[in-house]
């Protein structure tokens, strides 16, 4: 009997409700930019970075007038001290292409997650 009660919390305990999602701030380096068109590629360059915006499940590509968004979206949580690992099919980031990371200081691999569209967002 004891194991049947063990059994029937469990699968209760699986039917609670999901936590509300976070309330997210919006990109303070997007201020004063409009977006653009969606693209499925970027080409590499070496004077351009991809580095995370401040929510840490945003990508952000290249400086200046344009810099390119890539939202990896919330089911793709990187840390504070996770450095993102790209692993490019071509001369170029592309929709499909892997992101995964590794920790900064234990070298232990986190969460590897696809790439989206990048949408461009241009400063007047």
């Amino acid at each position: 009997m004891r194991q049947k009660l063990v059994i029937v919390s469990l699968m209760l305990g699986s039917c609670a409700a999901p936590p509300a999602p976070v309330a997210q701030r919006p990109l303070t380096e997007l201020t004063g930019r409009t977006a653009g068109a969606p693209k499925d590629c970027l080409p590499l360059r070496p004077t351009e970075g991809m580095h995370f915006a401040n929510d840490r499940t945003t990508l952000i590509y290249g400086s200046g007038k344009t810099i390119w968004v890539n939202a990896l979206g919330p089911s793709c949580p990187f840390g504070l001290n996770d450095i993102p690992v790209f692993e490019p099919t071509v001369s170029a980031y592309c929709r499909g292409d892997i992101v995964r990371s590794v920790d900064r200081d234990s070298h232990i691999p986190g969460p590897s997650c696809v790439l989206g569209e990048f949408i461009p967002y241009t400063r007047p």
